[in-house]
């Protein structure tokens, strides 16, 4: 930084300014961009806070309205991508500009010689030489057209409905983080009251996983061999029927015929259905096999689940073809399968769950309709 004081107090600067710009598209996945160098389009390079080394990718990118005042409304930047091409859609990994709402943007200024390769390069395991980078959060879409969208931008502490303490009370909803509190969180990082812990139960099921649509998920194995449904349904027994829905691929997408799961909460002879009262949809996972293909669907409730070391996931934007799958972590390809549907309801059908006394990795269709102690979990593991 001394040397960016001594540069910036000379009465010229014999090397150019230069924007970094650090999108994080997905949890711990981050685009690198940069508007250009002089006429040059070329990508550059410029070392993280550890020394190692980031390549930016040139795209036409502009940003305005930073300033900082001692009073009045915190400025809200405004940053304009051109909406040409493919480079900024493959960057962010096909992401759509509306899936970046609520993402961080980091603002990275330097002078050009600073950068790998320059005169002043600090070097491999170097923290490099910059001015205090500034962070934002991506608010909204205030324009878009076939040529440019832009976004604007709010500091990450100006954000509309972040309240002190933090804590918003909504009726039938639930203001805990999910597993916050667990056994499986180390006592310093534990936030909220959810005690949610997927060990909290051995004595009923093993594995009780949910999507935030309050969809049971259940071993595949369960439906192995059945036939389509037909005739009269028996109280708590599982089924399937056949639906077509879009398969996504990253090149391509197309209707293909896909397999529903539902396990029946009453003897019927109505085909299974949503509206029913008698049916329940559920969905199901199978083993890890890095030879298996996963499939994506646009209506991503139907994106298979998959249980790799303990952990349950789904696939995200993209079908994964066996033999190339793309790593197993949290971003577009992936995404964790075992979600709160931070409703009261989402927590009472987790906590009444109870081991199917005849299907083998099933659901009891009868709910214990034990009442959730006051406040939902936090209280539930002395209870159950």
């Amino acid at each position: 930084m001394s040397d960016l004081i001594k540069d910036v107090q000379k009465q010229e600067i014999n090397s150019g300014y230069i924007h970094l710009y650090d999108l994080e598209y997905a949890p711990g996945s981050f685009a690198h961009f940069h508007a250009g160098v002089d006429e040059n389009s070329d990508d550059i390079e410029f070392r993280n806070s550890e020394g190692n080394i980031l390549t930016y990718v040139a795209i036409p990118i502009e940003m305005e309205g930073i300033e900082v005042s001692s009073d009045g409304s915190y400025a809200r930047p405004e940053i304009s991508v051109a909406n040409l091409g493919s480079i900024f859609s493959n960057e962010i990994g096909g992401l759509g500009f509306e899936e970046l709402i609520g993402k961080r943007l980091t603002r990275r200024t330097t002078l050009e010689k600073y950068l790998v390769g320059g005169t002043g390069d600090s070097g491999s395991g170097n923290a490099p030489v910059e001015f205090p980078k500034a962070t934002y959060i991506i608010d909204r879409i205030k324009s878009k057209t076939a040529i440019v969208v832009t976004f604007e931008l709010a500091a990450p502490f100006d954000l509309a409905g972040i309240t002190l303490p933090r804590r918003v009370i909504i009726g039938g909803a639930c203001p805990f983080k999910y597993r916050g509190a667990s056994s499986a969180v180390q006592t310093q990082d534990k936030i909220g009251g959810c005690t949610w812990d997927q060990k909290l139960i051995a004595t009923d099921v093993d594995k009780i996983f949910m999507n935030k649509f309050d969809e049971y998920i259940v071993p595949a194995s369960i439906f192995s061999g059945m036939s389509v449904f037909s005739g009269t349904s028996t109280e708590g027994a599982y089924y399937i029927t056949n639906e077509t829905q879009v398969q996504v691929t990253k090149t391509s997408s197309s209707n293909q015929t896909v397999t529903a799961y539902w396990q029946a909460l009453s003897a019927t002879s109505t085909s299974p259905n949503d509206a029913s009262a008698s049916w329940r949809r559920v969905r199901v996972y199978s083993n890890y096999s890095s030879s298996t293909t996963y499939y994506s669907y646009k209506d991503s409730r139907y994106s298979n689940y998959i249980l790799s070391s303990g952990k349950l996931w789904q696939v995200n934007k993209f079908t994964q073809t066996g033999g190339s799958h793309d790593t197993i972590k949290e971003g577009i390809y992936w995404t964790e399968g075992d979600i709160c549907g931070k409703k009261i309801k989402s927590c009472s059908l987790r906590f009444n769950a109870r081991e199917h006394s005849s299907v083998t990795g099933g659901i009891d269709t009868t709910e214990a309709n034990i009442a959730l102690p006051f406040g939902g979990f936090p209280g539930a593991r002395q209870r159950r």
